[in-house]
Parts: C-alpha cells; structure tokens; sequence
C-alpha cells in the first residue's frame, strides 16, 4: 500500500462544515448496499436521492426520536475502490460502530473501515477485518485491537505526526483511502442515492460511552462521551 499526495481537506469545507458538527463515515468490501443494512439489523427506510434529501430524512428521524441515541439513522451507497465495489455508509453523529456489534457482522469474511467525529470533536478511527477490530484510535500513540501496530508504516506514509501525537480528519480520510482503494469524494457524498434504514442501540438508559484505549507500550487513554439527553450530576 503506497501513500500518494492528495486533497483530503474537502470534509471540512464539505456544506459549511456541517459534518464537523458530528458524523460518522463506514466503508465495507463487497456488500451491496442493501446486504449492508441486513447485516447491521437495519429496518429498512427506502431510498433517498441525494446528500440533502438524506439529511432531510436524518432531521425528520430525529426530531420523532423521544430519547437521542435509542435509534441511528443510517444512509448507504454503492461506490468503486481501485480493485473492488464497496458500500459507504453516512450517519449524521452516528455511533452505530462504537455502541453495538454491528461491525463485526457487516465485516465477515470482508474489510471494513469507519472514522467518527461526536460534537464535541472526540474521533476515532477503527479497522476491521473478517468480525476482528484489529485497530481503533483517536491519535496515533494511544491505538487498541488485536493488531495495533500493523498499520504505523502507513499512518507515517499519510502523515500522521508521532512526535506530539496529534492528528487531523484530513489523515484519517487519506488512511482510509489507503486500505480500501476508495477515494471519496464531495461530490460522491453530495450526489449518491442513499439506501437508508434504523439501526436499534440495544442499550438501555444510557448516560455514556466510554472509550478504554491502551496502546502498546501500556499507555492508556480514557474518554467518557456523556449522552447529550441526560441530565449530568
């Protein structure tokens, strides 16, 4: 896998920035969009036609939601990659991948992907193999799953910074592109007729998420994600 240059800065700008507010971006190999929603549980909701069409529904799905975080509202597409079809899937916040084992299901026998952004600018990158997490970080020294090394060649090859730790949406979209063969896009987000459907979070009175990561070297990084709809104590 050979890192080449490219423009990965487009999210930001993308619609005023409006996924920098919160979103969640999944890629799968080899899955209809359909057979996706399957194997996330999904209820299916019909097809939409376009980024705002989407959005549209997402607000309308929302507001009709008594508790925030019961249900997720997921979108997804047929895209090419360099050697394969994938599915790419859009949550508007999301945390389908996170809160449920939805992934482990959408990735038998395949690859997976997914980069996550909350409001509050907590992000997380994960990578999945045949049902295995075999990477998830927010920055790149503190990284979990059954392989957290195997992917720092290339996160140096993107230009993840090692030195102080830190890293942008821009370096988690250039890996993502590095282990799916994907390059997306603006217009492949603004234009694609999304496959949607509801996803149910089986928990039950939530107050957080809490994300455990302890990287190699045995350093841990803990971050609480309180549920917005809680009243705090």
């Amino acid at each position: 896998m050979n890192a080449e240059p490219s423009d990965h800065s487009w999210l930001r700008d993308f619609h005023g920035g409006f996924l920098l507010e919160g979103y969640t971006l999944t890629l799968v190999r080899g899955l209809s969009p359909q057979r996706f929603l399957d194997r996330l549980g999904a209820d299916p909701q019909g097809d939409v036609a376009d980024f705002d069409a989407f959005v549209a529904r997402d607000r309308d799905f929302q507001d009709d939601q008594d508790e925030w975080g019961d249900y997720m509202f997921v979108g997804a597409t047929l895209v090419q990659g360099k050697n394969a079809d994938w599915v790419l899937a859009l949550e508007i916040n999301g945390g389908i991948e996170i809160r449920t084992d939805a992934m482990m299901r959408a990735t038998l026998g395949t690859r997976g992907v997914s980069h996550f952004r909350s409001p509050n600018a907590m992000s997380l990158f994960s990578w999945w193999e045949d049902g295995e997490l075999r990477t998830r970080f927010e920055g790149p020294l503190h990284r979990d799953g059954s392989t957290p090394d195997e992917l720092v060649d290339l996160m140096h090859q993107v230009g993840f910074d090692f030195e102080d730790g830190s890293c942008d949406l821009e370096d988690y979209i250039a890996l993502a592109e590095e282990l799916t063969g994907v390059q997306v896009t603006p217009d492949m987000l603004e234009n694609s007729t999304y496959s949607t459907g509801i996803v149910e979070i089986p928990t039950d009175d939530w107050t957080s998420v809490v994300i455990d990561v302890t990287d190699a070297h045995g350093t841990r990084a803990y971050v609480e994600l309180p549920n917005p709809t809680c009243e705090q104590h």
